[in-house]
């Protein structure tokens, strides 16, 4: 089986809501952001060394409902709030079906024609969080300075330690606990408030001390947004 790494999370959002400004706020640098033509959603990205944390929103019904879109259920992730769906996805470098994870050929028509993102059939669920497999090969640090610039080192931050997320139930798909695994570092968990959540464990560049970002959902405003210190062990 060959090593699965976590490439990037998502969450969605409002169009343009204000965690990015949260983010900010915080000391972190917008990455890039960019639109996806055809698959009617656009985003914001803040890289780390290891991974890249996504905030996606929807641009068009009409092109996330349509034929070549509608599996991927983003129409109805982005609806979580109303339909009480997940609003979350996770993205990994490797092969899922070298895990025995079931997959099935997701062709956007902003990638070229002969590229296809694997999407895991247990994401027809969107009570799940979407588990695929990232067109990107490479973890952010080995991206061209062009594309990732200085990533986090003005906040003083290098990889993310581990993530963990939280779900209503705590109730993961089998694909996903396929991908906690010693080096993914990941982990899912209850809130006893029932909402979602990121947990993201920074680690500095001098690998001494690290901070606890914690992205959680409310019930109707934006994600709550916090950045706590820990001394590492």
């Amino acid at each position: 089986m060959s090593r699965m790494e976590i490439d990037h999370l998502f969450m969605f959002i409002e169009p343009g809501g204000p965690e990015i400004d949260a983010l900010l706020r915080l000391g972190l640098t917008e990455t890039y952001r960019r639109a996806h033509p055809g698959q009617g959603t656009a985003n914001v990205c803040f890289a780390f060394d290891n991974l890249y944390l996504e905030l996606l929103w929807l641009t068009s019904e009409a092109e996330a409902r349509s034929p070549a879109i509608a599996r991927t259920r983003l129409w109805e992730r982005s609806q979580w709030r109303t339909l009480g769906t997940c609003p979350l996805g996770i993205a990994v470098r490797g092969d899922l079906a070298s895990a025995g994870v079931p997959t099935w050929d997701y062709r956007p028509p902003y990638l070229p024609l002969d590229m296809s993102i694997p999407v895991a059939t247990d994401s027809d669920d969107p009570m799940q969080p979407m588990l695929f497999v990232s067109p990107g090969r490479e973890a952010p640090l080995g991206w061209p300075e062009s594309r990732r610039s200085a990533l986090q080192s003005a906040a003083g931050f290098g990889p993310v330690l581990s993530v963990e997320l939280a779900l209503p139930g705590g109730a993961a798909s089998a694909p996903l606990h396929s991908l906690v695994v010693p080096g993914n570092a990941l982990g899912f968990a209850a809130r006893p408030d029932g909402r979602f959540g990121l947990r993201l464990l920074l680690g500095d560049r001098s690998e001494k001390r690290s901070h606890v970002l914690d992205i959680v959902s409310t019930d109707d405003g934006p994600w709550e947004v916090s950045l706590n210190e820990e001394t590492l062990h």
